[in-house]
């Protein structure tokens, strides 16, 4: 078992001796959040920290370092909140703005916390333009890409489906450059 205050104490541990390694070599560290974002239940006695927005800050605020950082997967960060279509922009411009956000998964679900179905982008609650200039309008300048995608028929289906999210991604890039 390891309840919250474990999970925090081991994590400060880890951040401890890793941070300053990763500023001596430049190396930045993304942090992928818990999956599914399910909140901070424990699951087979073991505290799920890092799967709450709050958690998320937390993590951040420990050994501040422009090298400690989130692979901020909005998907998941999504699956965390009750109206993602709503709160998903206020996430994603608080990690933003501190500079926090190294690589986006660039998903979309429909529901949200405890009760979601992942889909591909442009079917889900988030609106997933509105997404991308929040992400322009704060900064960020790494790498967007797909995460999970959903399962679909036929030969090469994952191939298929993959493509069809980096050219979403792609056609939102131009949208949101040409604005």
């Amino acid at each position: 078992p390891a309840p919250a205050d474990v999970m925090w104490e081991r994590i400060d541990h880890f951040l401890s001796r890793v941070v300053p390694v990763a500023e001596e070599f430049k190396v930045r560290m993304a942090c992928h959040p818990q999956d599914p974002g399910i909140g901070d239940r424990e699951y087979r006695g073991v505290a799920r920290v890092m799967g709450t927005v709050e958690g998320l800050k937390r993590f951040v605020k420990m050994h501040e370092s422009p090298y400690h950082g989130l692979n901020f997967c909005q998907g998941t960060v999504s699956e965390m909140l009750e109206d993602p279509g709503e709160e998903i922009y206020d996430v994603i411009r608080y990690f933003g703005e501190r500079k926090k956000i190294f690589n986006v998964h660039f998903r979309n679900i429909k529901g949200g916390r405890l009760d979601f179905i992942e889909v591909f982008p442009d079917e889900g609650d988030v609106d997933m333009l509105r997404a991308m200039r929040t992400y322009r309008d704060v900064g960020y300048e790494y790498m967007i890409m797909p995460d999970h995608v959903p399962k679909i028929a036929g030969p090469e289906a994952r191939r298929i489906a993959f493509s069809y999210c980096y050219g979403y991604i792609h056609a939102m890039l131009q949208a949101v450059r040409n604005e």
